[in-house]
């Protein structure tokens, strides 16, 4: 009998250690920063100031969180700043390496031509263009940049809600988190992994474009509306003194070939970039840039190698590719001034 309960008690000192070693590992492995209210809406949340965060499951990064709330190096200083970069997880890039995001390299870029000034990036999960636009007067407000106002979107097909809702600040605003439940579990770090594959499992893919197809009669309504929607923006940005400037980094989708196709609605697309010219905003299109990386040195500017190739986040290179086109854009300007 005491033999039986020697090796029950060895079991669950066993598989309280094995509980131990994952609950370490997932700590490295995926260890968000989590959410607070930002009193200021520039967005609807930020991450707790101070917070260190860590992710392996798509690339290998760490980071500590700024005192604002959002992934930058430091806050701006005395000068302000130069370039406002609003966002989603893409442009908040905490699956890179501090330095590797987009807002890092396009500063650096900026500083090798000798234009000074803070690139700072507010991009924070879940934070579509659309919400982006809701939310970008109170942005200005809060963060007064000098120059510029960059938005990042890896669509271009919206539903009519959405539009609407960004014309009218209509959304809901995003909470913390949805429950006390979801918050303790996101404390603890095997179950906050364990919970995030499940609920992806669950969710699938939350695309916010619509996947059906669009008549002439539609994308002629779609382009109105994003453009009445652009004309906004671009009033927001004339109202605080900067320019405004979309750019569009979509996934490229890999052949049986071996070539990659661009995953886009060409109409959407071209709606998307009549509506930007119509209302004087600047709209930057990656995909030729990504296309001829991706033809002449096989660089993918999404996923890493330990994810699925072009699926996913934006990678180094991707960020690197972007903040080029960028910089180019911005220097073109100054130099026709």
């Amino acid at each position: 009998m005491k033999k039986k309960w020697k090796r029950a008690a060895a079991a669950v000192a066993g598989l309280l250690a094995a509980l131990v070693v994952l609950d370490a590992f997932c700590y490295w492995y995926y260890n968000p920063a989590g959410y607070v209210w930002d009193e200021f809406r520039a967005t609807d949340t930020i991450r707790e100031p101070g917070a260190f965060t860590s992710r392996a499951q798509e690339g290998f990064a760490w980071a500590t969180i700024d005192e604002n709330g959002y992934n930058n190096a430091q806050v701006p200083g005395e000068d302000g700043v130069y370039a406002l970069m609003m966002g989603s997880s893409h442009t908040e890039g905490l699956n890179v390496m501090p330095g590797e995001d987009v807002s890092s390299q396009l500063q650096a870029r900026l500083q090798e031509s000798d234009v000074d000034g803070c690139v700072y990036n507010i991009g924070i999960s879940a934070h579509t263009l659309m919400r982006n636009a809701a939310n970008l007067e109170r942005a200005l407000e809060r963060f007064e940049p000098t120059d510029y106002v960059i938005l990042e979107t890896q669509h271009v097909k919206f539903s009519k809600t959405s539009v609407e809702r960004a014309r009218n600040d209509g959304f809901a605003r995003q909470a913390p988190t949805q429950s006390v439940i979801c918050d303790w579990i996101s404390r603890r770090p095997l179950l906050r992994t364990l919970y995030r594959q499940w609920e992806a499992l669950a969710r699938g893919s939350e695309a916010e474009e619509n996947q059906a197809g669009i008549t002439p009669e539609q994308l002629a309504q779609y382009e109105a509306a994003l453009t009445e929607l652009m004309q906004k923006l671009r009033a927001e940005a004339d109202d605080h003194g900067v320019d405004i400037i979309i750019y569009y980094h979509p996934h490229l989708v890999l052949q049986e070939d071996g070539s990659a196709l661009p995953q886009e609605d060409q109409g959407c697309l071209e709606a998307f970039a009549s509506a930007c010219a119509a209302a004087g905003v600047t709209f930057l299109d990656m995909t030729d840039a990504f296309l001829a990386a991706y033809d002449e040195a096989h660089i993918l500017p999404h996923g890493f190698s330990n994810s699925a190739p072009g699926t996913g986040h934006l990678n180094p290179e991707g960020n690197a590719l972007i903040a080029e086109a960028l910089c180019a854009e911005i220097l073109e300007r100054r130099a026709a001034e």
